[in-house]
């Protein structure tokens, strides 16, 4: 299917990225119907697409329109006054997802994905596709134990309210989180400060989750808690190790660059920066068992 695509936006990110949208022209995946900037009034027409005035946009027939922005979230609320839906804006760094398949990547984001990870490799897969986090399981973790516990009867624990536990200090950064408690299972909220913002955002997640197309995933490096994650009947999932092994359900992650920590560098293959190598992210999710993006050395 060829999806038409409105570019909002001209400058130094649509250069960067009118490659990678020609390229999609070519390989038919997209139409680009039309590109908006007020600031380029004068133009008819660039790199051979329609430049159109903001005011005929209710005559232009669309799909997706794509934010040429960095701060996207300054123009969202213009374009959703233009009667624009938030769930056909895109954001400019989809573009930047190694091997891109337009039409996998529009598959994915239809089916409203939740993705449950026992660390922040969830919500940064969120972030680099540019995706509605359908999933509570953002901007905190889980140990091994809790998660698997977590994971063998997901669904009654998440009927649980989030209690405050008590604060634990992050060392590196020198501050005081939240650890909530959900019935006997204790969450590490590492990324906030606030308790009672933690029980907002976690009860507006939960209302999102889609529990017809769960993503399962789970880092450790302890051999035992990988073979108790396996064993538990929640599928499709994941698992990043350390160590080599042969599973189609596990996938070994190697520490490179500044990674220091296991964790970071699991982290890293969620987004698109230094240290992502090894999956394309958009198959992994799809269930396409051709996610590899590499080989390794015999």
């Amino acid at each position: 299917m060829k999806y038409r695509v409105i570019i909002w936006g001209i400058g130094e990110i649509y250069n960067k990225h009118v490659n990678t949208l020609k390229y999609l022209t070519y390989k038919e995946e997209i139409e680009i119907v039309a590109i908006i900037d007020k600031d380029y009034f004068f133009l008819s027409h660039i790199d051979g697409y329609p430049v159109v005035d903001i005011a005929n946009l209710s005559n232009i027939l669309f799909d997706y329109l794509i934010i040429m922005r960095d701060n996207e979230e300054e123009f969202l609320y213009e374009m959703l006054q233009l009667g624009i839906t938030r769930e056909k804006i895109l954001p400019y760094r989809i573009l930047d997802v190694p091997d891109l398949s337009f039409d996998e990547y529009v598959r994915v984001k239809e089916s409203r994905i939740s993705i449950i990870s026992n660390n922040c490799w969830g919500g940064l897969v969120y972030r680099t596709l540019g995706l509605e986090c359908c999933s509570p399981f953002k901007n905190l973790y889980l140990k091994d134990r809790a998660y698997l516990m977590l994971l063998s009867n997901m669904k009654e624990y998440l009927q649980y309210p989030l209690e405050f536990s008590k604060f634990e200090e992050q060392t590196d950064l020198g501050v005081q989180y939240p650890v909530m408690r959900l019935r006997d299972i204790k969450i590490h909220c590492n990324h906030d400060t606030e308790v009672e913002k933690v029980q907002e955002n976690w009860n507006r997640r939960c209302s999102k989750i889609n529990y017809n197309n769960l993503f399962v995933a789970m880092f450790t490096q302890n051999k035992e808690m990988i073979e108790r994650f396996l064993n538990i009947k929640v599928s499709p999932k994941i698992g990043f190790v350390p160590f080599e092994d042969s599973r189609n359900e596990l996938i070994n992650i190697h520490k490179t660059g500044d990674a220091k920590a296991f964790y970071i560098a699991v982290n890293n293959n969620a987004g698109i920066g230094n240290g992502s190598y090894s999956y394309n992210v958009l198959k992994l999710l799809s269930g396409d068992e051709h996610f590899y993006r590499c080989e390794e050395n015999k």
